[in-house]
């Protein structure tokens, strides 16, 4: 492993398990947001993938930016480091399948905001949620918080750096789940598998269904999603599951023939 670290990938039945692992605490440099999102555009144009996994070597999760990359950081240099930064967080957002954030450990600064970016969050009950940017000379991420987090928690967090655990992260909105440590895999990959057995085409369709409406009106967003329905029909999987249903048995979808 160079010293920008590695993230691992491994591709088995449709699902994508990546593993984000740069020593001590999965803290991202430059060229680790480069990494990631070159293994999620990859990801997302695969079309064997039918849904990832999202989690980091060790006890944590992602302890946030490499702060020695701050220290120098001037207002250009900031700009052109900021782009690299949310590309990285776009394509876990964008990936073209739901992605299943597997919180292991601390998700602070960056990597609550990677959290965000995922479809679901299931976090182990040693997890911890924190926006500390403010205490480092930098902002940014609570965007991110907003979208799934109440307001006034997200303001909370940003202007005084505190620290929520996973049973008070699940209250806000934060964390969708929380098991106990040594279930978190098993419930990960247990959600992965039900996913992975769906249409591949329907997943895909309502993964981009759901970024699409999110920021849209119901009648909008309703009328968007009635076109997407009429593009499933289009694919041999809407009949076969279809018909699956209604002869009471397990689908076959193209992918597993």
């Amino acid at each position: 492993m160079s010293t920008h670290g590695d993230v691992h990938v491994e591709i088995e039945r449709g699902i994508a398990r990546v593993v984000l692992d740069r020593a001590p605490v999965n803290a991202f440099d430059r060229h680790f947001y480069d990494l990631v999102r070159s293994t999620f555009h990859k990801l997302s144009e695969d079309k064997a993938v039918r849904v990832v996994t999202l989690t980091g070597k060790g006890k944590h999760f992602c302890g946030g930016n490499d702060v020695n990359d701050f220290v120098d950081l001037d207002y250009e240099a900031s700009v052109e480091y900021l782009a690299h930064v949310r590309l990285a967080f776009a394509s876990i957002y964008e990936c073209a399948v739901p992605v299943l954030g597997a919180i292991n450990g601390a998700a602070v600064g960056t990597g609550i905001a990677l959290a965000s970016c995922c479809d679901v969050r299931i976090a182990s009950e040693r997890a911890k949620f924190a926006l500390p940017e403010i205490d480092v000379g930098v902002l940014g991420g609570a965007k991110h918080v907003n979208r799934i987090a109440t307001h006034g928690m997200t303001r909370l967090m940003m202007y005084t750096a505190r620290r929520l655990d996973a049973a008070e992260a699940q209250r806000v909105g934060i964390a969708d789940l929380v098991v106990p440590h040594d279930e978190l895999t098993a419930t990960v990959d247990g959600i992965a598998e039900e996913i992975a057995r769906k249409s591949p085409a329907a997943i895909r369709l309502a993964k981009y269904g759901l970024n699409r409406t999110e920021t849209m009106g119901l009648k909008e967003g309703y009328e968007f999603e009635c076109t997407l329905t009429a593009a499933v029909r289009r694919t041999p999987e809407a009949r076969e599951g279809a018909l699956a249903f209604l002869e009471k048995r397990e689908p076959s979808y193209a992918e597993d023939r």
